[in-house]
């Protein structure tokens, strides 16, 4: 009972804000989660071999200087008695939603390999999904959940902004989902920033703090 009374409670403060009444009667699943980290750097334990390189690839950074990683816990998951087929998540399909756009996935060239001048291209993006996942992803990359409440999952994965955002100052950013109709509310906390992650580098959060 206590789960159904947060959930509704949830989705009514979410609604109050973005007047998504229609949306909250439609969704399969309300995702409770904290944005946890921005980084700037990508890590790797073991340098990893890619096609645009002529060497192993110890650590990536944004073409663009101002961006990052955006590092989220997923907290909760509560299905809908109604979702016939569950909810199916998978990590590829977060995105990060501000000010109208939407940002997620790896498009080719917006990634520098180790401060030198060679840049990400397509078949690499597999290697790079992978190894990053490695480094940072706690939890299944996919999974399908039930009718139910599934609470203290502690799945981590990161999503990949390619550039500044306008105006944003580092507080938690909005997440959303394209697999399915789902709420997504986080739970209010700031992201640590962080200069790199993975490796020898700073470690990440890895437990969902109380709202």
């Amino acid at each position: 009972m206590g789960h159904l009374l947060r959930r509704i409670s949830s989705i009514a403060a979410l609604c109050a804000l973005a007047g998504c009444a229609g949306q909250a009667r439609n969704a399969d699943a309300v995702l409770h989660y904290q944005h946890v980290a921005n980084a700037h750097e990508i890590h790797f334990t073991n340098p990893i071999a890619l096609s645009a390189a002529l060497y192993r690839v110890g650590y990536l950074a944004p073409v663009d200087s101002q961006g990052f990683w955006a590092i989220f816990l997923l907290c909760n998951v509560d299905v809908a008695e109604g979702a016939g087929r569950g909810f199916q998540y998978n990590v590829e399909q977060f995105r990060v939603a501000y000010e109208g756009r939407e940002y997620g996935g790896l498009p080719p060239y917006s990634l520098r390999y180790q401060g030198q001048a060679d840049l990400n291209n397509a078949g690499d993006r597999l290697p790079i999904l992978d190894a990053i996942a490695a480094e940072i992803q706690e939890g299944p990359p996919a999974q399908i959940f039930h009718s139910g409440f599934y609470a203290k999952l502690n799945y981590r994965f990161a999503v990949f902004i390619p550039k500044a955002l306008d105006g944003y100052a580092g507080e938690q950013l909005q997440l959303s989902y394209k697999g399915q109709p789902a709420i997504l509310v986080g739970n209010g906390k700031s992201p640590s920033d962080l200069p790199a992650v993975g490796g020898t580098a700073a470690g990440v959060a890895a437990a969902c703090l109380p709202p």
